[in-house]
C-alpha cells in the first residue's frame, strides 16, 4: 500500500535542489483535485514548509528554487503541453488510466544538465484495471513474470528488464479500516474484487 504516499515522496525526494523539476500526472484535472488525491495530500505535506504554491500552473516552488507541478493528459494532445519542459522525474498516478504512448511522450521530456547527479526517474502507480490495463500487464506484470524462475515469482518485489514492480494487497495497507473495506467491497464483481485486494492482473 501507500502508492500515491510513495509517489509524492520520490517526487520531493530531491526539491533542495537548484533547478530539479518533478511532474506528477493523472488522467484528469478532476482526479488530481479529488479528495484525498494527490494535490489535496501535497497541500497537507507542503503547508508551511517554505514553499510557495503558484496556482495558475498548479506547481510548488520550493526556497531552492525547484518545481513539483501537477498535470493531466486526458486525451493525446495534452501531452503536448509538455513539449518544451524538462523535468528528471515524472509520476503516473493511477497508470493504467493513461494510454501507452502518452506514457511512452514523457520519456521524452526527461532530462537533465550535464554533470547533474540527480537521478532521471519514470515513477508509477496503479491498480490492475481501466482501460490502460493490457499494456501496464504486458510492460510490468507479464513480461517480469515470464522471465522470472519460480522461486522469484512468489517474491515482492521484481526487477526486471530494468524495471522495478512492486504489488501490493490489502494486508500491506496498515492504515485502512480494511474489514469495511472487504465489507464495501461485497457490492462489486468477484473480478474487481481480486483486483483489489490481492492485486490480481
Amino acid at each position: 500500500g501507500g502508492k500515491s504516499d510513495a509517489l509524492l515522496i520520490s517526487a520531493l525526494q530531491f526539491a533542495d535542489v537548484p533547478g530539479y523539476g518533478a511532474l506528477l500526472l493523472r488522467k484528469t484535472f478532476q482526479e488530481l483535485s479529488l479528495k484525498g488525491g494527490l494535490l489535496e495530500r501535497a497541500h497537507e505535506w507542503l503547508a508551511g514548509s517554505g514553499a510557495r504554491w503558484a496556482k495558475d500552473t498548479w506547481t510548488w516552488v520550493f526556497p531552492s528554487g525547484a518545481k513539483l507541478t501537477f498535470g493531466y493528459l486526458e486525451s493525446s494532445k495534452d501531452r503536448y503541453r509538455y513539449k518544451s519542459s524538462e523535468f528528471q522525474m515524472v509520476g503516473f498516478d493511477e497508470l493504467t488510466g493513461f494510454r501507452e504512448e502518452d506514457y511512452r511522450y514523457l520519456f521524452s521530456r526527461m532530462r537533465r544538465l550535464a554533470g547533474s547527479e540527480v537521478p532521471i526517474r519514470m515513477r508509477s502507480a496503479t491498480n490492475p484495471g481501466d482501460e490502460g490495463h493490457t499494456w501496464v500487464k504486458k510492460r510490468f506484470v507479464q513480461r517480469g513474470y515470464a522471465s522470472l524462475d519460480r522461486k522469484a515469482r512468489n517474491a515482492r518485489v521484481w526487477w526486471v528488464e530494468g524495471r522495478l514492480f512492486v504489488p501490493a494487497v490489502l494486508e500491506d495497507t496498515a492504515a485502512l479500516d480494511r474489514e469495511s473495506y472487504v465489507a464495501s467491497l461485497a457490492e462489486v464483481t468477484e473480478h474487481e474484487r481480486r483486483r483489489l485486494l490481492e492485486g490480481d492482473w
